[in-house]
C-alpha cells in the first residue's frame, strides 16, 4: 500500500523483526519439546523401563509428532525470514523518502500528507514562482520515485510471507469469505492511502491539487485609491491568475471580485452591496463566465432567498440549508473574503471582510465558499460519492480547503464530464484553475433539466 505521511511516520520498520524473532523461537521451541519427547520414550524401551505394544504405539505416535512440529518450526522459520528480509527493505525505503520529504521541507517548498510537493505562502516575482513551479515539477519525480519504492517494498513482504506461508498449507480466504471483506482482519490487501504516482490517475490528481494550491496562494498583492474615490485591490496569484477587487459607494457600500485565470480569462465576479442605510436590503451576484449566475437577496426582516440561472435559461431556487451551512455562516476570513454571518444571512462581500487581503497567504475567492456550501446541500449522495471516489480515490485530496468543492470540480474532469460546462479535459485543468469550471457545476446540480 501507498501511506499517508503520518502513518508512514508511524511505522516502526524494526517491529516485524521481533516479531519474526518471537516467531521462529516459538516455532523451534514447539519442536524441540516434542521432540525431547520422543527421544526420552525411545530411551525407554532402552532402559528396560518401558517396553511392548503400547510403547511401540507412543513411539510411533511421537515420531509423527516430531515430524509436524518440525515442519511447523520450518514455516515459523519461512516467515520469520520473509519478515526480516522485508522490514529491512521497508525501513530502508521509509527513511529515504522521510528523509527527503524534510529536506524539501527545509526550503521554499513543502511536501503535504500526501506527498504532494506544493510552493509555500510568500511575497514573489512572477519569475521566481515560475522557477518555484519547476522545482516542485522535479522534487514531485524524486517523491514520488522514493514513495513507490515503500509502496513496493510494503507490497513484496506481504507477498513474501503469503508465499512463504502458502508452501506449507496456507491459503488466504476467498474473495467472498468474511475474513477478506473485513479489512480488520488483516486478510484484505489495505488500500492505498494516497494518489499513486504510477498511475496517470494518480498523477493527475497530484496535478489538481498543486493547481488548486497555487491559485489559492497570494503571490503579490497592490492597493490604492482611484481618482473618483475607489479603493482597489490586486492579488495576483502564485500561478498567474489575479483576483481585482473594487469598493464604492460608502452610502450603499459595494463590492466587487472578479477573477481572472493565468491567461486574462474571466472566470468569475463576485458583486455585493450593503443597502442596509437605503430601504434595508442586502444582495450578492456570482457571474461565471460560461453565463451562469448565482443571486441572493436578503430583506430587512431577515429573509434570504436565492436562485441560480443557468445560461440557456433554467432556473432553480437555493434551498433553505444553503443560509446557514457553516462555509457561508461562520468561514469568514481570507480564505473566501466573505463577510462572517452571525446566525443566517446571505453570503457578502464588505470593505471590512476584504479589508485585510492583501496580507494574507492564502484567498480562494467568494466563489469557493459559496460553491462548497452549494456543493453540499444541494448535491444528491450518489453525486457526492462518485465525485469524491473519482478525484481521491477515498482520499481526503483538498487538503482541508473544501474538499467538497475540489471533488465536484474534479468530477468535471474525471469520468462526469455531463456535470460540467464544455469539454474540462485534463489538458484543461493543468492551464486553469479547478474553481473556473465551478459555474457549471452549480448550474447542472441546482437548475432542473
Amino acid at each position: 500500500m501507498l501511506p499517508s505521511r503520518p502513518r508512514l511516520q508511524a511505522w516502526n520498520p524494526e517491529s516485524p523483526t521481533a516479531g519474526a524473532s518471537a516467531l521462529a523461537t516459538a516455532g523451534h521451541s514447539v519442536y524441540t519439546a516434542v521432540r525431547d519427547l520422543d527421544d526420552g520414550i525411545d530411551r525407554m524401551s532402552a532402559a528396560q523401563t518401558w517396553s511392548g505394544g503400547a510403547h511401540d504405539a507412543a513411539t510411533a505416535m511421537f515420531g509423527r509428532a516430531t515430524d509436524a512440529t518440525s515442519e511447523f518450526a520450518h514455516y515459523t522459520e519461512a516467515v520469520a525470514t520473509a519478515l526480516r528480509k522485508g522490514s529491512g527493505s521497508i525501513g530502508g525505503a521509509r527513511a529515504a523518502l522521510l528523509e527527503h520529504a524534510e529536506s524539501v521541507d527545509a526550503g521554499e517548498l513543502q511536501v503535504t500528507d500526501m506527498w504532494v510537493v506544493l510552493i509555500k505562502p510568500a511575497r514573489v516575482s512572477a519569475e521566481k514562482a515560475a522557477s518555484l513551479l519547476a522545482q516542485a515539477h522535479a522534487e514531485q519525480k524524486e517523491i514520488n520515485r522514493l514513495l513507490t519504492a515503500v509502496g513496493d517494498a510494503d507490497d513484496a513482504t506481504a507477498e513474501s510471507v503469503q508465499a512463504a506461508a502458502q508452501n506449507l498449507g496456507f491459503a488466504l480466504p476467498r474473495p467472498n469469505d468474511f475474513p477478506h471483506l473485513n479489512p480488520a482482519t488483516g486478510a484484505a490487501r489495505p488500500a492505498d492511502e494516497v494518489p499513486d504516482p504510477m498511475t496517470l490517475h494518480g498523477l493527475i490528481q497530484q496535478g489538481v491539487v498543486r493547481d488548486n494550491d497555487m491559485a489559492q496562494t497570494v503571490r503579490e498583492s497592490r492597493e490604492w485609491v482611484t481618482e473618483d474615490g475607489q479603493v482597489r485591490q490586486t492579488l495576483m496569484m502564485m500561478d498567474g491568475s489575479r483576483h481585482e477587487i473594487y469598493e464604492w459607494n460608502d452610502f450603499a457600500p459595494c463590492v466587487e471580485d472578479t477573477y481572472y485565470d493565468k491567461h486574462g480569462n474571466e472566470v468569475s465576479s463576485t458583486f455585493s452591496q450593503d443597502k442596509t442605510n437605503y430601504d434595508g436590503t442586502k444582495y450578492t451576484s456570482i457571474r461565471f463566465a460560461d453565463g451562469i449566475e448565482v443571486t441572493m437577496t436578503q430583506t430587512p426582516d431577515g429573509k434570504t432567498t436565492g436562485g441560480v440561472t443557468a445560461a440557456d435559461g433554467r432556473h432553480g431556487v437555493l434551498p433553505d440549508e444553503f443560509f446557514t451551512h457553516p462555509m457561508v455562516t461562520t468561514v469568514g476570513g481570507a480564505l473566501t473574503g466573505l463577510e462572517e454571518q452571525a446566525k443566517r444571512g446571505i453570503p457578502m462581500l464588505s470593505p471590512q471582510s476584504v479589508e485585510n487581503l492583501g496580507k494574507a497567504a492564502k484567498y480562494g475567492g467568494p466563489t469557493l465558499g459559496v460553491a462548497t456550501a452549494l456543493y453540499d446541500t444541494v448535491t444528491a449522495k450518489t453525486f457526492h460519492d462518485g465525485c469524491v471516489a473519482a478525484i481521491s480515490g477515498g482520499a481526503g485530496v483538498g487538503g482541508g480547503y473544501a474538499g467538497g468543492t475540489l471533488a465536484a470540480a474534479g468530477a468535471s474532469a474525471f469520468g462526469a464530464p455531463q456535470l460540467a460546462p464544455g469539454a474540462a479535459v485534463v489538458g484543461s485543468i493543468a492551464g486553469t484553475w479547478t474553481f473556473g469550471y465551478i459555474g457549471g457545476i452549480i448550474g447542472n446540480i441546482v437548475c432542473p433539466k
